[in-house]
C-alpha cells in the first residue's frame, strides 16, 4: 500500500516526465527541421545542435534523476532492512510469515526457521525470506523508543545519544 505523500510523488513524476516528454519530442522535430531555430544568422548550426541536445537531455536526466530519489532508493532501502531483520532473527522471537502463520522460533538455520505455532505445537519449517515481521524486535524498538522519550522528557539525555552528538 502507497502512503498519501508518496501517491502526490508518483503524481506529480508523472506530470514532469509527460512535459519532458513534449519538450523532448518539440526538439526532435526541430532537428527534423533542419536543426536551427535562428534562420538568417550567419554562425554555424553546430552551437544550435549542442543547444538543442542540452535541452532536450537535461529534463530527460532530472526526470531520471527524480524517479530514482523518489522511488527506487526509498525501496532499497526498505529491502535492507527487511534483509536485515530476517538475518537477525533468534530462538525465542515471534515472528509471522508472508502467509500470516504466527509462532515462536525454535531453531534457526542458515536459510529456513522452524517455529512453532498452535495449541498443539506444532512445527512448522519455513524459509527466511516469507518471513514478514519480527514481533518480538519491534516490540522491543517501541519500548525503547518510549524509554527515549521518557528520558528526553526528564531532561536526560541517553549515553548513546551523547557518543553520537560527540562524534558530530
Amino acid at each position: 500500500m502507497m502512503n498519501h505523500v508518496t501517491r502526490k510523488c508518483t503524481k506529480l513524476l508523472i506530470a514532469a516526465m509527460s512535459v519532458v516528454s513534449t519538450a523532448t519530442m518539440l526538439t526532435l522535430t526541430a532537428f527534423a527541421d533542419g536543426g536551427t531555430t535562428n534562420s538568417g544568422s550567419g554562425g554555424s548550426a553546430t552551437g544550435n545542435v549542442w543547444s538543442d541536445l542540452l535541452v532536450s537531455v537535461l529534463p530527460l536526466a532530472i526526470a531520471i534523476l527524480l524517479m530514482y530519489l523518489i522511488l527506487f532508493r526509498p525501496q532499497k532501502k526498505r529491502e535492507q532492512e527487511a534483509q536485515k531483520m530476517r538475518e537477525n532473527v533468534r530462538i525465542g522471537d515471534e515472528i509471522c510469515t508472508a502467509g500470516g502463520l504466527i509462532g515462536i522460533v525454535i531453531r534457526v538455520a542458515e536459510d529456513t526457521v522452524v517455529m512453532e505455532t498452535g495449541g498443539e505445537r506444532s512445527k512448522i519449517r519455513v524459509k527466511k525470506w516469507a518471513i514478514h515481521e519480527n514481533i518480538t524486535q519491534m516490540e522491543e524498538k517501541q519500548a525503547a523508543e518510549k524509554e527515549r522519550k521518557a528520558a528526553r522528557q526528564k531532561g536526560i539525555v541517553p549515553a548513546a545519544e551523547k557518543k553520537s552528538d560527540d562524534k558530530k
